[in-house]
């Protein structure tokens, strides 16, 4: 055990060294982005100073955070679906039947009142918004469920592997004594026995390792047979107080932008970092400057008897004139144009808002009137702008989050009944219906949209262009794209039964009609009662 809590302390050792150079940009945008003990700070005489005098980069974050969880993780809409990777069982009932009763299961334990899922997806994109990298961990609720938690981004230390996914988590954080010994009972040390007594609330250090378990076993039925390897460490006595392992990964470390040759993230914050800085130093300047615009210094001669009562309102100054009537005291004048300073800080705000997208999530509020083709334009800007965000995020998080909650489901028996379909022949994949996907899909529905318009145009010329277009399954792709209930729709059999009794009554109308055409022509050429008469 020696050997495991030194290699754990090396390791330890060099992930803290490479997250280092970071530590300081991450600090600060904390203490500007979000609420932090430093924004007021005390100076050598004790006294409170404020240092934060503009929220644009705290309100931009906010904003950031509230429109990606509605684009991708959306309270209110099923934002993914399960299917089966082949092809060959997509109109399977029996597959399907079952991929359905699994996804409504997520959904249900996911959204359940204690697994906190929609209130930790806040924070994930803040940790995001800020740092550029955010920390999930799915922890199994045993006998209850999932729970789902954010952990802060000064506990986390991470590496990838060559291909970019996690593969080894170190989380150091701090629990008091009596914490600890609830937590791992009589696997502590002494020492922590003996504070959880006399000291409860001492604060005791602790690692939580999660690697690739190198001495793996894939027969084994216990933590020696998983894909990695967890260990619980007490630093300061170097024991182990709890060894485990996971089949899947449980933390997920979603990124914004990719860092070359860095397991972090690039953010907003991180991007706008000059000019969240520039931003609170003008804003304290322009406070300044109207502070001394609106009641500046007084300058008084030496002779002034009431000089202190200067700003009192009804005040009788004795000496406040000079001996010629004029005013023995003035107000100090600045030369500083605030209409200049103001715009300049208008330019950096937006420059910070920029950075966290606001204009692209406020693009279609902003116009008042725009026609449907114009809104499908702009959705498809906004779809190949956010993009590489949106599946970046899904693939280091969402995919990792579904992973992990299959394998504890698995393990409650609560997904035994697999059809033999999907056991055997096909796999499961992942289908994201969420807004982002659907943005995406809004080019498709554009050139819809104008092929529709111009073989209508066509047609005038020519009525044969209507044959190229298969108008039903048009407006199946536009509903669909547009979320219309499924109600309002027809079926496809529905639809096939109404197109044979319109043929059946046109070939009925047709008969009639020449039946009418034949009785006339009849009565003109003289047909009598099973005779002509001539």
């Amino acid at each position: 055990m020696e050997e495991l809590s030194q290699h754990i302390k090396r390791r330890f050792a060099v992930l803290e060294q490479e997250r280092t150079p970071l530590e300081p940009f991450w600090k600060k945008l904390a203490e500007m982005c979000s609420f932090s003990p430093e924004i007021w700070t005390e100076d050598k005489r004790n006294r409170r100073r404020q240092n934060v005098f503009d929220n644009t980069a705290r309100n931009s974050l906010t904003y950031f955070s509230a429109s990606f969880k509605s684009i991708l993780v959306p309270t209110t809409q099923r934002w993914h679906k399960l299917k089966s990777s082949n092809p060959a069982f997509e109109n399977n009932d029996n597959a399907t039947a079952y991929l359905q009763y699994v996804n409504d299961l997520l959904f249900k334990v996911r959204y359940n009142n204690n697994s906190q899922f929609a209130v930790n997806a806040d924070l994930l994109f803040n940790q995001i918004g800020i740092y550029g990298t955010g920390y999930w961990y799915v922890e199994e609720n045993i006998n209850r469920g999932i729970v789902y938690k954010v952990i802060p981004a000064n506990e986390i230390y991470i590496s990838r592997n060559v291909k970019g996914e996690l593969e080894t988590v170190y989380r150091k954080f701090k629990l008091t004594a009596k914490q600890a010994y609830q937590i791992y009972g009589d696997k502590v040390s002494d020492e922590v026995k003996r504070c959880a007594t006399e000291k409860p609330d001492q604060e005791i250090s602790f690692i939580h390792a999660v690697e690739p378990r190198e001495d793996r076993n894939p027969k084994a039925k216990d933590y020696t047979g998983m894909k990695y390897a967890s260990y619980h460490l007490e630093v300061d006595t170097n024991k182990i107080v709890r060894e485990s392992g996971y089949r899947v990964m449980p933390y997920m470390a979603p990124r914004f932008l990719a860092m070359e040759d860095s397991p972090y993230g690039d953010s907003p914050g991180l991007q706008a970092f000059n000019d969240i800085l520039t931003a609170n130093e003008m804003a304290k300047t322009i406070l300044r400057t109207g502070q001394l615009q609106a009641n500046p210094p007084v300058l008084v001669g030496q002779n002034m008897l009431d000089a202190s009562k200067l700003g009192q309102a009804g005040a009788i100054v004795k000496g406040g004139l000079d001996s010629q009537g004029r005013p023995a005291a003035i107000s100090m004048q600045y030369g500083n144009n605030l209409a200049v300073t103001l715009e300049m800080q208008q330019s950096v705000r937006m420059s910070i808002e920029r950075a966290f997208l606001i204009p692209l999530f406020q693009a279609l509020t902003q116009e008042k009137e725009m026609t449907a083709t114009e809104v499908e334009k702009r959705e498809v800007e906004k779809a190949m702008l956010l993009a590489p965000m949106c599946e970046r995020i899904a693939a280091e998080w969402l995919n990792g989050n579904i992973a992990r909650e299959l394998d504890i489901l698995s393990q409650y028996g609560l997904l035994d009944d697999v059809p033999d379909e999907l056991m055997y022949e096909g796999s499961i994949a992942i289908e994201y219906e969420n807004p982002a996907v659907h943005m995406q899909d809004s080019s498709r529905i554009v050139g819809l949209y104008k092929t529709i318009e111009a073989t209508m145009t066509m047609a005038q010329a020519d009525p044969s262009a209507l044959d190229i277009l298969n108008f039903p399954e048009a407006l199946r792709q536009i509903a669909n794209y547009y979320d219309v209930d499924v109600s309002a729709i027809r079926s496809r059999d529905e639809v096939q039964q109404l197109g044979e009794q319109r043929a059946q009554a046109q070939q009925a109308e047709s008969l009639l009609g020449a039946s009418e055409v034949l009785t006339k022509s009849l009565k003109n050429i003289g047909y009598k009662g099973g005779r002509f008469g001539f």
